[in-house]
């Protein structure tokens, strides 16, 4: 039972954060927001890494193909992915923006199926779900929001690479490693450009950023040890319920959601729920 519910509350976590981004992004541009918001997440999973006594080991004895990796998947999930959907929701909205994003497990496994030839009947029958939801979310939208929804696609795809990649790296580190690691990783790449761009943060963005870095790490760390003591199938169902709840935070930040708009949602979250545990 505990473990279902650290799995509910990591899917509160992803789902207002969608709220509290589309907050953040009306003080400040999407790279800055963004370099707060790994900053301190990387802060905070390298607290993490030093209370558990983790951080020599790991610096001293990771081999360099590792590090490489890490900086893969840091650059295609929390650089390029991430400030699609940042853009995503600032052009689209959370209503639409996450429930589109929230199919990249759709997209690792197809990437799986190309990699070993092999399909599975319950991927096929969530990918027609996802799309028919991404087309119910789509229809009649305007063409700015449809630019939105592109960006919230091409997120998903490049969080799927990255997953790709995060699976192997589980062999070798600890997820909080894998996460701080990734996030540092991102914060560095970004920082030059920030300096040579000129650093621009009001404190109404640091705030909402710095409240979507502890709401990050908390729903992670959640999912991690949801994963430790209850199955992945219940798990990866409860979390995968998420775009459903951000509808409610959507609403909260006075976002109109419509019953067309509730529906795909449902059908997107039923397509990765078909995708990852069937």
């Amino acid at each position: 039972m505990i473990g279902e519910a650290l799995a509910i509350f990591s899917a509160f976590c992803w789902a207002v954060n969608g709220a509290i981004y589309k907050m953040g992004l009306k003080y400040g541009k999407t790279l800055n927001a963004n370099f707060i918001r790994v900053t301190l997440t990387a802060f905070g999973f390298l607290l993490i890494m030093l209370a558990k006594g983790e951080m020599i080991r790991i610096l001293t004895e990771t081999d360099p193909k590792i590090w490489i990796l890490l900086v893969a998947s840091a650059v295609c999930a929390f650089f390029i992915g991430d400030m699609l959907y940042m853009d995503a929701i600032r052009m689209c909205g959370v209503a639409r923006a996450v429930p589109i994003s929230s199919t990249y497990p759709l997209f690792v496994a197809l990437w799986t199926a190309i990699i070993f030839k092999k399909i599975e009947p319950n991927v096929i029958l969530g990918a027609i779900l996802i799309v028919l939801a991404i087309h119910t979310i789509t229809e009649d939208e305007r063409k700015s929001r449809l630019s939105g929804i592109l960006f919230a696609i091409l997120a998903a795809i490049f969080w799927s690479f990255s997953i790709m990649i995060v699976k192997h790296l589980t062999n070798y580190l600890p997820a909080e490693a894998i996460a701080g690691f990734r996030f540092l990783i991102v914060s560095a790449v970004t920082f030059p450009i920030l300096v040579k761009r000129g650093f621009d943060f009001s404190f109404e963005c640091f705030k909402w950023m710095s409240a979507s870095s502890m709401v990050l790490i908390a729903g992670n760390y959640a999912f991690v040890l949801a994963l430790s003591i209850s199955s992945a199938t219940k798990v990866s169902t409860l979390s995968s319920m998420y775009p459903i709840i951000a509808q409610l935070f959507a609403v909260i930040v006075k976002e109109k959601v419509t019953l067309k708009l509730f529906v795909g949602t449902v059908l997107a979250t039923v397509g990765v729920v078909l995708v990852v545990c069937v």
